[in-house]
């Protein structure tokens, strides 16, 4: 019997799809990846909106802020008013990019300076 060496045409077969297989699930992966950065991104740009937003009320006389809501074409920011001493200030912020939305809400105590 004559040793052969070398690779039979099944097991060439065999590698190629197993090969196939990896690479369609490593391009899986990558999508899924690609799809959390970018909510992660828009997450961390509502809340970082939330937080000037908060900052912009508080440091224009809390005491003479009422409710309030800016529209933009993705950005909606709302904000609420309630109570007189303390009063509370409940903001919120959702946007939009494609088909992710993210939402933010705030609240905050205003007492007397």
């Amino acid at each position: 019997m004559k040793l052969r060496s070398g690779f039979t045409l099944v097991e060439a077969m065999v590698a190629l799809v197993v090969l196939a297989v990896s690479v369609l699930g490593l391009c899986a992966a990558v999508g899924v990846v690609s799809s959390s950065a970018k909510v992660s991104y828009l997450r961390t740009q509502v809340s970082t909106r939330a937080m000037a937003e908060m900052e912009r009320l508080l440091a224009a006389r809390p005491e003479r802020v009422r409710g309030g809501a800016i529209m933009q074409a993705d950005l909606h920011i709302q904000w609420e008013v309630s109570g007189a001493n303390p009063r509370q200030i409940l903001l919120v912020v959702r946007q939009r990019l494609g088909r992710w939305e993210a939402a933010d809400t705030l609240v905050t105590l205003v007492g007397p300076r």
